[in-house]
């Protein structure tokens, strides 16, 4: 026997019935599974492009010593120190996803660093790419997005949660 039904902004309907409430689930579940993964890499995203962008077009260009560079598989790792303009030393260890054709141990290296911010660094190699993530990471995260694109549409098509 239904006593009560009212709605709320994150439910269809809440059911207050003899034997209890009963929350009837709206189409905000679809959507969540359909736009999840976009909102929360987005600000990732966006800073990691901000920073790419911002050493592309205001970066200062030093040299840097390559201490080590290394691979395993399909994974390049490059460790190089620089000094900014007050003579502070930096060091970074970049996990990269293609080699970098100049990088050995002891041999200088061109690197760029943010003047605001000079722990911030990109060598001039990885710069040279438009973005800074490498193309399986965006194929992953496409291909994640689209089964959720499409899983929620089906959701939200069909109604599956509004029952």
């Amino acid at each position: 026997m239904l006593v009560e039904a009212q709605s709320l902004p994150f439910a269809t309907v809440v059911l207050s019935t003899d034997y209890g409430e009963v929350v009837m689930i709206g189409p905000w579940i679809a959507w969540l599974i359909a736009l999840g993964p976009a909102v929360v890499v987005a600000p990732f995203a966006v800073f990691t492009l901000y920073v790419h962008r911002r050493l592309r077009s205001k970066g200062v260009q030093v040299q840097a010593d390559c201490e080590h560079y290394y691979w395993s598989k399909e994974k390049h790792f490059l460790q190089y120190r620089y000094a900014d303009q007050s003579e502070r030393s930096h060091v970074r260890l970049a996990n990269l996803s293609f080699p970098v054709s100049r990088a050995k141990r002891g041999r200088p290296l061109e690197v760029v660093y943010d003047s605001a911010r000079p722990s911030r660094s990109r060598s001039r190699h990885e710069l040279r790419r438009p973005i800074p993530w490498a193309g399986v990471s965006i194929g992953i995260y496409l291909f994640v997005q689209l089964v959720c694109g499409i899983l929620g549409g089906v959701f939200l098509a069909t109604g599956l949660f509004d029952r």
